[in-house]
Order: structure tokens, then sequence, then C-alpha cells
């Protein structure tokens, strides 16, 4: 490495320091991986831009999220993870679905938070996280073929899906979407903030308001740091993001109730606006056997507020040890 790329990975370095207060661990740990998130990206940005002595588009940087993505040099190849069989474990993959407009990144932590015996998997949906490039699919059809192609070991390897609000109805079309290809029924579909199937299409459309109109109802829904309604440059990256999934939500229509090949278990948050008991009570008709119903401590998003007790709620569902009890 010649001297001045060497000068320009330290001010890279620095910078990841000062934002995330640590140093990364490897010039390939993805930024937001390590902790990082939108917030934490735009004083990522400032920093990269006072230290490199030019603007450092938020672009460039979800799309290289480790620091030698930022300095432009390519990867390294990785070696082929061996699937858990050959190494002799037995893993519950729980395969975890986004609220609309997040990013997959989100259930990171939850990697060291469950037991060992549950493998954590978080499905990236298109123009976010690792999958920034991509164009965000706004039909349900396609995105639930898209994440299907992702899901090749739950063919041969036990498996749970989870989905939080905009997340838990793509969960459970995914798992009948699974179904219909001929993929052996999850263990268990785990939903949370999100009400039964034919209540979830909401009263009044929102993919097609103007970006004024949009940012003022993410406002009001309360579930969008108010740091990032105000930055206009992080909006006009998420924005169309978030139009694609209210597309698929606004547009909706649930199949007709039948239960699943798998049992549901419920959790919603006590004070709740838009999903609580009332319209997560119904997704009985939908369980594959007796649906369980849990009440946590929260509003809308008790899954960043009150994530222990949902973790151990999850954990006992699961039928494995409760979280820090690998």
């Amino acid at each position: 490495m010649n001297t001045e790329v060497e000068a320009r990975r330290e001010a890279v370095v620095r910078a990841w320091r000062e934002t995330l207060e640590s140093d990364p661990a490897s010039d390939d740990e993805d930024f937001f991986e390590a902790g990082g998130n939108s917030l934490l990206a735009v004083q990522l940005q400032r920093r990269l831009t006072e230290a490199l002595g030019h603007r450092v588009p938020l672009r460039h940087i979800h799309d290289h999220p480790t620091v030698r993505g930022l300095l432009g040099l390519r990867p390294p190849r990785q070696p082929r993870p061996a699937h858990p069989e050959a190494a002799g474990a037995s893993v519950l993959n729980l395969y975890c679905l986004p609220y609309a407009g997040s990013s997959a990144r989100m259930y990171e932590p939850w990697k060291t938070r469950l037991p060992s015996s549950v493998a954590v998997t978080p499905l990236e949906l298109p123009g976010r996280g690792a999958r920034w490039p991509e164009h965000a699919k706004s039909e349900l059809e396609p995105l639930l073929d898209d994440l299907a192609g992702t899901m090749e070991e739950a063919h041969h390897a036990p498996y749970a899906v989870f989905g939080h609000s905009f997340g838990g109805i793509l969960a459970f079309e995914l798992v009948r979407h699974l179904r219909a290809l001929g993929f052996p029924p999850p263990r268990r579909l785990l939903v949370s903030g999100c009400p039964a199937p034919h209540l979830a299409t909401p009263a009044e459309t929102t993919y097609d308001l103007s970006d004024e109109e949009f940012t003022q109802r993410l406002r009001r829904l309360r579930g969008t740091p108010e740091e990032l309604l105000e930055n206009e440059e992080l909006m006009e990256l998420y924005i169309p993001i978030l139009r694609a999934d209210y597309t698929i939500l606004d547009h909706y229509k649930a199949p007709p109730a039948e239960p699943l090949d798998c049992p549901v278990s419920v959790f919603y948050g006590r004070g709740d606006e838009d999903a609580g008991r009332d319209v997560t009570q119904p997704w009985s008709a939908y369980s594959g056997g007796p649906m369980t119903i849990e009440e946590i401590d929260g509003d809308h998003f008790f899954l960043r507020d009150a994530e222990d007790e949902l973790l151990t709620k999850m954990a006992r569902h699961l039928e494995v040890p409760r979280p820090g009890n690998p």
C-alpha cells in the first residue's frame, strides 16, 4: 500500500473510530453491522468529507460500507462458510424480515442475543443494506420469489420466520410462497406489531403522496427518527424504498383465511394504537395449531425499546433456552 493510500486509510479509520467509538475489526467489516445506522452514516459522511477534503455522498457510504470499500479497493474473496450439518451443528435458522423502509441489518445484534442454537438470518430486501444498489421491488410476488431464492437451506434444515409490522405480512406471505414451491413448513411463524392479514391493508394510501405529504405521514406514524426526516439528502435516498414498501402494503389483498402448516406466535405492544390485541388476535384463523399471543411493554416499535422482553418470549416460543443462556 503506497503512502497516499495509507494516509487516506488512516483518515477513514479515524472517522470510523470517532463515529462508532471503536476501530473497525478489519478493512472488510461492515459499518452498519458494526453498529452504524442511517443517522451515524450522516456523521461518518461529515467526518470523511472533512478528512478527505472532498464531499463523500451518503450513497457511497451505503454502497461501500467498509474501510476497503470507502477506499475503492477490491475486497479479497471469502471462503464459503461450511454448512451447519457438515460441522455437526444442530441449529434452527430464524429468517427475519424488517419493517417498511428498514434494513434487515437491524437484526444483526440478535445473532449474539439469542442462544447459539438459533442462527439469526436477516433477509435483506432489494434496495437497502448490502443490496442498496438494487432497485426496491414494489410488487409482492417478485419480492417473494427473490426472498425464496436466498433460502435454499430451508429445504433441509429446520427454520422459523419472523417479521415486524410490514415485515409480518411479508413473513406470512413468504411462508405461503415457500409452501407453494414445495419447501417443508417452518417450525413456527412469528409476527410482531402486525394486524392479521385481512386487517392489514391501510384505510388510506401512502405510496401515492407527494414527497412532502409522504414525510408528514411518516412523522405522524412516529416510526422514523426526526433527524432522518429533517435530512433532505437522506430522505431523497429513502423515500423511493419506503414508497416501494407502501405500494405493496397499500395494494395488499389478504388470501382466504386458511391455516398455515405451522403454528403462529403473535406479539403486540401494550400501547400500540395501530396493531393492538383487537387486530392481532384474529391471526388465530391462520395458525396451523394453537396460536400464542403475547403482550409486550411498549408502542408499535417495542422491538427496539423492549428487545429483552421480546427475545426472551421468542426464545420460549421457539423452544430454545432464553437469551443469555445458550
